[in-house]
């Protein structure tokens, strides 16, 4: 059941020593991403990546996070 005050968003975040992960965030449902990745109050945030497993990250070492549609599985490539 999808939550009153709270919204789902799907994000693509690359860290400090190299690794990307893609992610959903659970976010108010009045605020933006950028609003609470800005906010002073929190060092840390948590979010659940495809696998269904948390991540803790240290909103520090987060050089660019992008907004995606979903957590689709990449496609194979084909050799």
């Amino acid at each position: 059941m999808p939550s009153l005050t709270r919204k789902d968003v799907h994000v693509e975040i690359s860290l400090t020593e190299g690794s990307v992960l893609k992610c959903t965030l659970v976010i108010e449902r009045t605020s933006r991403l950028s609003d609470t990745l800005n906010k002073r109050d929190k060092d840390f945030i948590v979010m659940l990546d495809y696998e269904e497993t948390h991540h803790i990250i240290n909103k520090q070492h987060i050089i660019k996070v992008i907004e995606i549609e979903s957590l689709e599985l990449e496609e194979p490539v084909a050799i």
